[in-house]
């Protein structure tokens, strides 16, 4: 896993466990459904207005735009769990633009317990921008994707290539820029 997904990921799950802790309002801004193996998923993007923050962010290095869309499962018992990750890094800030990296990751009980990653982008992972607009207001992005995900025990442990779930869908959500 690379670093800089760990890092996005890590701070949206600590944005929305404070919300989760205080019971900080959240806005949903967008939704991400999607098979899991054989099990349908609903989740949304959430805003929080009073941090200023969202689990559908985007931010620039030069010329490289990072996208980070984390759908959250409203029927789960907790905010951590049911949480579909697409992280996506493009070569520009339009539709068209060259991806350079991506990774699609699926959290059924949160961050402390196993979950599920993509290796690499191939045959195992797709994504298809639709739309894409990047603006400081107002941002959007829709698309598609499939993955092949495989069981990790936790960040640093290897994938189990046994026990691997495919996942498609499509994902429609406004965008924050990230601070």
């Amino acid at each position: 896993m690379n670093t800089k997904l760990l890092s996005v990921l890590v701070t949206g799950l600590l944005i929305i466990s404070q919300a989760a802790t205080a019971q900080i309002e959240t806005v949903p801004v967008g939704t991400v459904t999607a098979t899991l193996g054989e099990a349908a998923y609903e989740g949304e993007t959430l805003d929080v207005p009073s941090e200023g923050t969202s689990t559908a962010e985007w931010r620039t290095f030069g010329p490289v735009s990072s996208l980070s869309i984390q759908a959250h499962d409203p029927n789960a018992e907790s905010i951590m769990q049911g949480i579909l990750t697409i992280e996506i890094s493009l070569m520009g800030t339009d539709a068209p633009a060259a991806m350079m990296d991506a990774s699609v990751s699926w959290w059924p009980e949160g961050m402390n317990a196993p979950f599920y990653m993509n290796e690499e982008i191939g045959d195992d992972l797709s994504i298809s921008i639709d739309t894409l607009s990047l603006e400081e207001e107002g941002s959007t992005i829709t698309g598609s994707f499939s993955a092949k995900l495989c069981r990790k025990e936790s960040f640093f442990d290897d994938a189990d290539k046994e026990d691997c779930l495919p996942v498609a869908g499509h994902f429609d959500t406004a965008l924050k820029r990230a601070e």
